[in-house]
């Protein structure tokens, strides 16, 4: 089949291999219609990042692999917001060990010790499994970050690693990049946690010397359900809980004022924590203190 008149590609996003089977000329894909983010790889404005990252991979040999942040943004983990950037920009590109390590403009490449399962498909894109991502990552978070991540890999509503699976892919990196980090994420892991910053003010009231607050717990008024709490501190009576954008919403805010009244009434006493507060962690730290510290009667 001829191409259209104008300079059209086979895809949004496609290697110049690709496009040469599909008629256009290397002069042709030099216009201003396609940008390069990678040499060999050719996109049009309009093409997604999940695009640009699949036309990339058919560009490499077929032994390469996405890893680390890349792979981790491909499984939906968490990640800061400049780490998620870079994942996209310059992917982290893998090969096993006795490869040659991708040395391509805009990339970063590994060679990384792989077992047959440690690579997968998501989206029809190697990448390393949620287990050996996790694994890596250690290297790139804080505790707080990384305990996220090892959260939703332990997730009671859509679990994709167990505890012991945590244990033995963290022993078989031992003493490698961030095995400090990726040890106390698996003693702070909790499967209860429902969102990343939970989990991040959580390993902070431990790793301050505050006792382990319950994640997610369900309170009753006898046999009529009243809320699902972030944390809990039970002996204390204590709710806290975090506040995300969307509780800025008129409706949800008025949720959140009939829900925090009926837990007053019962007896429990709220604290709420927003993104502001991680700009100031000794003022919040004090606050958790100072209200564990006068328990009610």
């Amino acid at each position: 089949m001829p191409p259209p008149s104008r300079p059209v590609g086979p895809d949004a996003a496609f290697t110049v291999t690709e496009g040469v089977a599909y008629g256009l000329t290397r002069s042709t894909m030099r216009s201003a219609r396609w940008a390069t983010p990678h040499a060999g790889v050719r996109v049009e404005q309009s093409a997604t990042a999940l695009q640009r990252l699949a036309a990339l991979q058919r560009a490499l040999p077929a032994h390469a692999f996405f890893c680390g942040p890349t792979a981790a943004i491909l499984h939906g983990f968490p990640l800061p917001g400049p780490l998620r950037s870079r994942a996209w920009e310059e992917p982290f590109i893998g090969v096993p060990t006795g490869c040659n390590r991708i040395r391509r403009p805009h990339t970063t490449g590994r060679m990384l010790s792989v077992a047959p399962h440690d690579v997968l498909d998501v989206d029809g894109i190697r990448c390393t499994s949620p287990l050996r991502t996790w694994a890596e990552l250690a290297e790139f978070l804080g505790v707080g970050q990384l305990t996220a991540i090892s959260d939703r890999l332990l997730s009671r509503r859509d679990p994709l690693a167990s505890r012991e699976d945590l244990e033995r892919m963290h022993l078989r990196f031992l003493g490698g990049r961030g095995s400090k980090n990726r040890r106390l994420a698996v003693d702070f892991a909790d499967g209860r946690s429902e969102s990343p910053r939970e989990s991040e003010l959580r390993v902070l009231l431990v790793q301050a010397g505050l006792p382990v607050p319950e994640s997610n717990v369900e309170i009753f008024d006898g046999a009529r359900f009243v809320a699902r709490v972030d944390m809990l501190y039970r002996e204390h009576r204590l709710v806290i809980e975090y506040d995300g954008d969307h509780h800025r919403d008129p409706q949800q805010w008025s949720r959140d004022q009939s829900r925090r009244a009926e837990l007053e009434s019962l007896g429990y006493r709220m604290t709420v924590v927003t993104a502001r507060d991680f700009d100031d962690l000794p003022a919040l730290l004090a606050r958790i203190r100072r209200l564990l510290a006068h328990t009610p009667a």
